[in-house]
Parts: structure tokens; C-alpha cells; sequence
């Protein structure tokens, strides 16, 4: 993109590269993290984009993005947390399609890699109850990343810790967030819902 702040999907990928959070195995870690797509995971939006995008040509991932994606497919302290996307975009056919496009570790795209994916319009509240019943995991033992304070507002108030990226998913914000989590959990915070921002404090 010119600003360096998003990779192409079909180059000659690096892992090694890339930096991975400094949580420890004992840390404690949600069981459940959740993405949003538009401009948190790649750019531009979809609605932008007037014919089906070929990734690496008409639209990236955020350089955060791969290097959190990465670290949750590959690294063994994740073993116990699943992944999953909540968007609320029109263009669902399109959606669906670039998350088996991208590739997140050698062999796995980001569909393999997202348990639960809901994609379509209307309240992220709807895409959460769908993933708490589908997964079982209780809102407490989630994290959510989102570049739009419309969507934290309101899961926020669902008792889910958010992180709000409103230039996509950065390696501080996604730092920052499970750093956020892992205070929270061993002070034993019951109720998690609150948005962590940048030069944001612990809770």
C-alpha cells in the first residue's frame, strides 16, 4: 500500500519475520478471539471495490493482521483458543471467498484457521449470541478486535473485552488487548466488557 502497513497475499511469505506477543504459556489467554474483516483485517473495505478483488492486487492484509493470524495458527501456547470473524458487510460472497485466499501459515488460510464465521449485515450482537451458541464459549473467555466503535460499543456491553483498531489490526493494539485480558483474568474481573484504546491503561 505504499505506507507499509499491508502485505500482499500471494508474495513469497516470510513467517520468521514476523512479530509474535510476548505472552507467556502461563499467561491467561481467551478461549475464543474474534476479528472483524473490513479494515481491521485487510483494506480497503469491500464496499470500495467495484468487481471481485484479486488479493495482492485489489486489496491486503494489515501487516498486524498476518503477524496475529500466524502466531494463533502456528505457536503452541494458543493450542487451547479458537479463532473466528464477525462482519457485518453486504458482500458476503466476496468475504468468504478472500478468507480461503489468504493464506495465514504454509497451507492454512484464514477459513481454515476461523472456526465460526459470521458474515452479514446487521448488529454484531446477532454474530455473537450465533458464536457463544455455537461454540459454547461463554463471553467472558472472548476478546474481540474491531476498527469501528459502533461494533465495540455495543458487544462490549455483552461483557467481551474489545480492542478498538481504528487503522486496522496493529501489533501493539493486538499486544495491548491480550496483555488487557491477561490483567484482567488474574485479578479476576468478572464482568470483561470495556474497549481498550490506544495509551489506554489497564482496567
Amino acid at each position: 500500500s505504499g505506507q507499509g502497513v499491508a502485505v500482499a497475499a500471494k508474495q513469497k511469505l516470510d513467517w520468521d519475520s514476523l512479530p509474535t506477543s510476548r505472552l507467556s504459556n502461563e499467561d491467561p489467554k481467551p478461549r475464543l478471539v474474534v476479528f472483524d474483516l473490513d479494515n481491521l483485517c485487510w483494506t480497503p473495505e469491500l464496499y470500495q471495490l467495484q468487481s471481485l478483488p484479486t488479493p495482492g492486487e485489489d486489496i491486503d492484509l494489515f501487516e498486524g493482521t498476518r503477524a496475529a493470524l500466524h502466531e494463533l495458527a502456528t505457536e503452541e501456547k494458543w493450542r487451547g483458543t479458537k479463532a473466528a470473524c464477525a462482519s457485518r458487510t453486504h458482500d458476503t460472497y466476496w468475504a468468504h471467498l478472500l478468507l480461503t485466499q489468504f493464506e495465514v501459515a504454509d497451507g492454512m488460510s484464514m477459513a481454515d484457521l476461523f472456526t465460526y464465521k459470521e458474515i452479514y449485515p446487521g448488529s454484531k450482537v446477532t454474530h455473537f449470541n450465533k458464536i457463544r451458541e455455537d461454540s459454547g464459549v461463554d463471553f467472558s473467555e472472548m476478546i474481540f478486535f474491531d476498527d469501528d466503535t459502533w461494533n465495540t460499543d455495543e458487544i462490549e456491553k455483552l461483557g467481551i473485552l474489545c480492542v478498538w483498531c481504528p487503522r486496522g489490526l496493529t501489533t501493539e493494539m493486538w499486544e495491548r488487548g491480550l496483555n488487557e485480558f491477561a490483567a484482567m483474568k488474574k485479578a479476576k474481573v468478572g464482568f470483561m466488557g470495556k474497549t481498550v484504546a490506544r495509551k489506554q491503561s489497564m482496567f
